[in-house]
């Protein structure tokens, strides 16, 4: 999250996401700030999405991620709210990693939302992912529900020019979230991964 873009089409988006899912309990909020932000900064944040910031510390390539991410143990329901999203390396297949570059503080890795979801296996995580190609959402939210799920951990996701991502280990709970998305927004299904499954009957 930066400062400067603040009240910008995107966190309506996020307040959205927030209200539609309060019936699921409290939330909070990890902003993942790459730049200094003041308390006036935090307050407004906090006032908009209606949850409380559990982190203020300003994410850098030198930070200890495991121990910047710590607070994220005591949480419930937590909204994650990188610069740029979940780390995608298309040089690797389309497989999600970590990296000490320049560019390391605007993502989640991939293995940090997977431990975070290990730490708080009844609750959910919101993920707000910019990473996305532009005209490729679908292709590459599926190959992040696919790595993810791979590693233990269900998702859903929202595809648009602001995606989101909802995950979590327990599989009824983030369909519930998804469920009651749909309900509350109006939004069609068809906009969420992965699609319902029809169940068909087979003939004996």
């Amino acid at each position: 999250m930066r400062m400067r873009y603040f009240g910008d089409s995107y966190d309506i988006v996020k307040q959205s996401f927030l209200r539609w899912l309060r019936s699921f309990g409290e939330w909070s909020v990890h902003p993942m700030f790459t730049e200094p932000v003041t308390p006036n900064d935090v307050d407004a944040f906090q006032a908009l999405l209606g949850a409380k910031i559990v982190s203020t510390e300003v994410l850098t390539r030198d930070t200890d991620r495991s121990k910047y991410f710590s607070c994220a143990r005591c949480c419930g329901h937590l909204f994650l709210d990188p610069d740029t999203g979940l780390l995608l390396d298309s040089d690797t297949g389309l497989r999600m990693r970590s990296t000490r570059g320049v560019r390391a503080p605007q993502y989640l890795f991939a293995s940090e939302l997977v431990r975070m979801s290990e730490q708080r296996p009844k609750s959910l995580t919101l993920l707000f992912d910019q990473s996305v190609g532009r005209g490729s959402e679908r292709a590459h939210l599926k190959d992040q529900l696919r790595h993810l799920r791979h590693h233990g951990v269900f998702g859903t996701a929202f595809v648009s020019h602001a995606c989101f991502v909802i995950a979590g280990r327990d599989r009824g709970l983030v369909e519930h979230a998804r469920t009651q998305i749909i309900t509350e927004s109006k939004l069609p299904p068809s906009r969420f991964l992965p699609r319902s499954r029809r169940i068909t009957k087979r003939c004996t």
